[in-house]
């Protein structure tokens, strides 16, 4: 046999190949970045606490939070990222320093890279903090609903955050800002958020049909301006460096030699904006906000992705009759609308209406195009009085059912640990209570001593009686 006296073996490495660090938090994907419909930070915050199922705010006070304090430096660079209400969340979508440090927090938690894109500090500099963000969550009910019957996952573009954004260009219905059940608005992140969801009542936010009266010039031009925005969102990850300070002023110089030869006040007359307001950009260096930029690019038929990613700009002035849009005059009702009978039977009707839950004054007030409800109150008092009242009746019954409901949670879990033999103390009925919150109240305190006072009684009798305390039980 003609065998080799040295055969060849397989050879194995066996030192273990490098592995990089884990993630403390699951590495969730943003959803959409390079698109119109980029996530936005909340909704990002919202998904990643349920993809760890908990709830935001546990996230937040547990993890979040912890581990600012211990990476960040400066006095109160972890303060503004406690919820508390969830009032000031709309500034983690914005680009100060907030939304900042939780890009770095998250990029750090997640191993996920360009979370910035899920903010405005792309456009730091470009855009004033004033009339950026909304503070209160919006959303389109249509999309919602489509997105749930595709069975696509459900969250928050950072499009429905922007103030200057006011409709849903793909199904050209205005942005929802109120829960159809509760009739509450919601801050972009609460304790409870789930995208999709009232936080407070946890009702489903979309909807099949939405019927609303249109004006076609108003809405064209709505629908345009969230169609710019989109636009420039989706643009982000183009960019190499983010958009200077002087850039915009650089640009608006160029539109104000194309349009008025340097002369200010003809300009701020041509595009349909308040001189003062346009003198303070030239002479004050004041920086404009993203809806008076919207309404320049309009006028002078330019998009605003060009205005800050093209070197040279042509425009050209659009017909005068597109610029009343968004003058003063436009939007005020006609005079003595207030005072007039149409109002006064919307509001009795609304008044007989058995509608559960009633809708608050302020509420009808909003729906009836009126930002303040002083109008109603002043030329419709009774009416209005009719419409406080019921709403007030509507609350304080609600809160004195829940307030009983919490009673006998309370009552139930003093007498739970009382049957256990363990000390009903307040920490130990918080361990009981699905919601431990509810000890601060005075009312559930107290409810918790007179469990432990009638246990007490209780217990008493059956040791004096025992043979009737078995006969109860």
């Amino acid at each position: 046999m003609n065998t080799s006296a040295n055969p060849l073996y397989e050879q194995w490495q066996l030192t273990l190949p490098s592995m990089p660090a884990p993630s403390v938090l699951y590495a969730l994907a943003p959803i959409g970045i390079g698109s119109p419909h980029v996530e936005s930070m909340t909704s990002y915050i919202a998904r990643l606490a349920e993809a760890h199922c908990v709830f935001p705010g546990v996230l937040m006070r547990h993890l979040i939070v912890p581990f600012a304090k211990s990476h960040l430096t400066g006095e109160g660079s972890s303060t503004t990222l406690h919820l508390r209400d969830g009032e000031s969340t709309g500034a983690l979508n914005a680009h100060q320093q907030t939304a900042v440090n939780t890009v770095h927090i998250l990029e750090s938690l997640t191993k996920q890279r360009r979370l910035h894109l899920l903010t405005m500090v792309t456009w730091a500099e470009v855009f004033p903090l004033t009339s950026l963000i909304r503070t209160k969550q919006a959303w389109c009910p249509l999309c919602l609903e489509e997105w749930k019957a595709a069975g696509q996952v459900i969250y928050e573009p950072l499009l429905w955050t922007m103030q200057a954004v006011k409709i849903c260009s793909q199904h050209d219905c205005l942005l929802e800002t109120q829960c159809f059940m509760c009739r509450k608005t919601s801050p972009w992140l609460a304790w409870r958020s789930h995208p999709g969801y009232c936080p407070y009542c946890q009702r489903w936010l979309g909807m099949s049909a939405v019927v609303q009266e249109k004006n076609e010039r108003e809405m064209n031009w709505l629908h345009w301006s969230a169609d710019q925005v989109g636009m420039l969102l989706a643009s982000a990850p183009l960019l190499t460096k983010f958009p200077a300070r002087a850039c915009i002023n650089e640009r608006l110089g160029s539109l104000l030699e194309q349009i008025s030869q340097g002369r200010k006040m003809t300009f701020a007359r041509l595009v349909g904006l308040s001189p003062k307001l346009v003198g303070n950009w030239f002479y004050h260096q004041q920086i404009p906000g993203v809806e008076n930029l919207l309404r320049v690019c309009f006028a002078v038929n330019i998009s605003l992705r060009d205005l800050f990613m093209e070197k040279q700009i042509t425009c050209s002035l659009r017909s005068e009759e597109t610029r009343d849009l968004w003058s003063s005059h436009h939007r005020q009702v006609p005079r003595g609308f207030w005072k007039s009978s149409q109002v006064r039977e919307k509001l009795e009707a609304l008044a007989k209406n058995e509608e559960v839950p009633p809708p608050s004054l302020k509420a009808v007030a909003r729906q009836l195009g009126c930002s303040d409800p002083h109008s109603l109150q002043l030329y419709h008092p009774v009416p209005s009085q009719m419409i406080s009242d019921r709403y007030a009746a509507y609350m304080d019954a609600k809160k004195l059912a829940t307030e009983q409901q919490h009673c006998k949670d309370v009552q139930n879990a003093v007498r739970q640990l009382i049957e256990q033999n363990i000390p009903p103390t307040g920490r130990n009925v918080a361990l009981v209570l699905s919601k431990p919150g509810i000890l601060r109240s005075s009312v559930m305190r107290e409810a918790r001593r007179a469990a432990i006072r009638e246990g007490q009684i209780m217990g008493n009798q059956s040791k004096e009686f025992p043979e009737k305390a078995k006969s109860v039980v």
